[in-house]
């Protein structure tokens, strides 16, 4: 009974020593201290290994220290326990102990000189399954080993494989913990970097769901948001899902919940996300379900992408292939301007105007439309009387050219100040908060600036871009519309200018033929000379009017392809003056005005002499054909600048607004059938004067008659 209460005791203890040991090396330790003397002064230690038996561990007395190193060869005798499974023991002194010992014939004469005696090996089961060899050998005649401790190493080997078999499971342990918290970690790294909302829900009402990074940016909430539509009260976020026609999807239509009630996929649901009644967005989503070892739905995960960029480009193109068909329908500028506006409402805005020049001269908005019909007629009234003034936002984008964005009116008063309090009131009642301003620039300049407004959202750079695109498209049909007019008025123009030409080149030519044919009829029979000397001064003056016309035709087009020639020379401006005015005597009595010179001279400068004579008949012949039979008076003298010469009549005079005009080609104040001419003479006499450093001016009250000032300085360069 001792003995059996002493290896039961021995079992107990190593037992509980093995069992707490928290690591292979534990293990090594506690067998060396506690073998020793109970089974020998000699222990080796070999474990398979990915199928080889390894030594790992060599104990010897006294101490029962770790000997050896790792990874050496097993002995003869381990490496037959391994193959048969079976232990064995034999008893010495036998010199078959030492071979039994040894691991080859280099290490027996070692072996040999420890003089062993005995020696046994037990092998190592794990679940039925070698796992390795314990061997044992004594060199003390009172350390003898016999059948009772092999039966107690049996027993031992039992613990020891119990041992290593945990340790080697804890290992595993680790390494699965450590695998997966790693792939926990890349996981969510991948949660966290993927441009694709996530979402999971682990209850099959998908009452929580969790989200990752990107589909928190997405929602403008925080990460720890409980983002399910079916939260409790304490937890539900301010969202809802609007399906293409605008109504509000409920939680139990959202792709999650249906995928996690059904337990089948739900795919590719298009969906506007809104978050605090604004609109985050178009996002498509998908889920699929969550399954339990029963195959029973147990909650779902949604993936969810942001496809607001691409379906507003989509819709952009579209848009701006549509628009761009539908304003160049037609060449009517009025009329492109109206579907300028109209297709900016409601794709763009809420509000849209397109703001340009008036014919009196004022800022406004030629054309208004406002999405909400009930409201057109107070857009009707603003495009009719609202006047805009200098300094506001439209007329400063009108006279720089550059776009802007006024995502919040601060003052909204202030932007519709300048008018009078009914011009106010209009304004107001659109109820514009966000404004985008984009003027239309062709080569020609600013033809004027498109308002897109709204008084719900706020104008976005997204909406800004998109706009100034949208502008540029439309740039381009406004441009060709006034292509279009100005290329009619200058067909209109031509026809009348040719109708006007061909008049006055037949009346001069028509005169001519008939004072020639005069002169044929006088030269014939004798007669008064005084008579043939009179058709002859007629037929001179004629062709030398129709050559003033054919000349300023030339001038036309000499001053348009920018080749007018000049040719400079010193002369005095006042003997000019006398020069031309002697030259239009007979003409001037002819019609009846006295001509009063005022010279100052001389005059001295350097000027092209012919293209003054040009300018100073011009300006008398006028000052002839209006007169009415009533004096005209021709001024020069010399000023701080240069010299001035001025022409002044007493005849019908100029009004206000034909003033301004009457220097431009083909221009006229007066009906070409009471008046001869091209209305050429004032617009070639000011390129003249222009090119020759100087300025024309015209100063003239109606029924009072007219002044033109010419302007020069003395000395003109090449």
């Amino acid at each position: 009974m001792s003995l059996l209460r002493s290896r039961s005791q021995f079992l107990g203890r190593m037992s509980r020593e093995l069992a707490s040991c928290a690591s292979r090396e534990e293990v090594f330790r506690c067998l060396g201290r506690g073998v020793m003397p109970e089974l020998g002064d000699w222990c080796d230690l070999d474990v398979l290994q990915d199928g080889v038996l390894q030594r790992v561990a060599a104990f010897r007395a006294p101490h029962g220290e770790l000997h050896g190193p790792r990874g050496s060869a097993p002995s003869l005798l381990a490496r037959r326990v391994a193959r048969s499974g079976r232990s064995e023991f034999l008893q010495g002194p036998d010199e078959q102990v030492a071979v039994l010992l040894s691991s080859s014939e280099e290490e027996l004469p070692r072996i040999q000189a420890a003089e062993p005696l005995d020696c046994m090996a037990v092998p190592l089961r794990s679940r039925g399954a070698l796992v390795g060899v314990l061997s044992f050998a004594s060199r003390e005649p009172r350390l003898h080993l016999d059948e009772d401790a092999l039966a107690l190493a049996e027993d031992l080997a039992g613990c020891v494989a119990l041992a290593l078999e945990t340790d080697r499971l804890r290992q595993e342990l680790e390494r699965t913990r450590y695998h997966a918290q790693r792939q926990a970690a890349d996981f969510q790294t991948l949660l966290d970097v993927i441009p694709v909302g996530i979402g999971i829900a682990y209850d099959q009402e998908c009452r929580h769901i969790l989200q990752n990074a990107w589909f928190a940016r997405v929602h403008g909430l925080p990460l720890e948001s409980n983002i399910s539509l079916s939260a409790p009260d304490g937890e539900r976020q301010p969202i809802r899902y609007l399906d293409e026609k605008g109504h509000a999807l409920t939680p139990e239509e959202l792709p999650m919940q249906r995928a996690a009630a059904t337990g089948r996929e739900v795919l590719d649901v298009e969906l506007e996300l809104e978050v605090n009644g604004q609109r985050r967005g178009t996002l498509v989503i998908s889920a699929v379900p969550l399954f339990d070892e029963a195959h029973r739905s147990r909650g779902a995960i949604g993936t969810i992408q942001d496809v607001t960029a691409r379906k507003r480009a989509t819709e952009a193109q579209r848009f701006l292939a549509e628009s761009s068909a539908a304003l160049s329908s037609s060449l009517d500028q009025e009329q492109t301007s109206r579907t300028l506006v109209r297709l900016c409402v409601p794709a763009l805005a809420n509000v849209a105007a397109f703001c340009g020049w008036r014919p009196d001269g004022t800022l406004g908005m030629l054309t208004v439309t406002h999405a909400d019909p009930a409201l057109q007629h107070i857009a009707d009234e603003v495009a009719r009387t609202f006047a805009i003034p200098e300094g506001h936002p439209i007329h400063e984008a009108m006279t720089t050219g550059r776009p802007r964005l006024i995502p919040v009116l601060k003052e909204v008063d202030s932007w519709y100040a300048g008018g009078e309090a009914q011009r106010q009131g209009p304004c107001h009642s659109l109820g514009v908060h966000s404004v985008m301003l984009i003027p239309l620039t062709t080569p020609q300049g600013v033809v004027g600036v498109l308002l897109l407004g709204s008084p719900e959202r706020v104008c976005t750079e997204d909406d800004f871009t998109f706009a100034k695109e949208y502008a540029a498209h439309a740039t381009y049909a406004i441009d060709n519309a006034r292509l279009y007019r100005e290329a009619r008025e200058a067909i209109a123009l031509r026809d009348e200018f040719l109708g006007i030409a061909g008049h006055e080149l037949r009346t001069p030519l028509t005169a001519l033929q008939l004072g020639l044919q005069r002169l044929v009829r006088e030269s014939a029979t004798p007669g008064d000379p005084t008579r043939l000397s009179k058709w002859v001064v007629t037929c001179q003056r004629q062709g030398e009017r129709l050559g003033r016309l054919v000349g300023d035709l030339l001038d036309v087009s000499r001053i348009t392809s920018g080749r007018l020639p000049m040719v400079l020379e010193e002369m005095d401006l006042s003997a000019l003056v006398e020069e031309v005015a002697a030259r239009m005597g007979p003409e001037l009595e002819k019609v009846r005005c006295p001509l009063v010179l005022k010279l100052r001279s001389p005059l001295p400068g350097r000027w092209d002499r012919s293209r003054l004579d040009q300018v100073l008949t011009n300006l008398l012949g006028n000052a002839m054909k209006y007169g009415q039979g009533r004096p005209i008076e021709v001024s020069a003298m010399a000023t701080p600048e240069g010299v001035c010469v001025r022409v002044r009549d007493e005849g019908i005079g100029i009004s206000p607004e034909d003033q301004a005009r009457i220097f431009g080609r083909f221009e006229r104040a007066v009906s070409e059938r009471h008046y001869g001419g091209l209305g050429l003479g004032l617009w070639i006499s000011r390129q003249i004067v222009t090119q020759l450093g100087g300025h024309i001016r015209v100063e003239s009250t109606q029924g009072q008659g007219s002044s033109f000032t010419v302007e020069l300085p003395r000395w003109v360069e090449d």
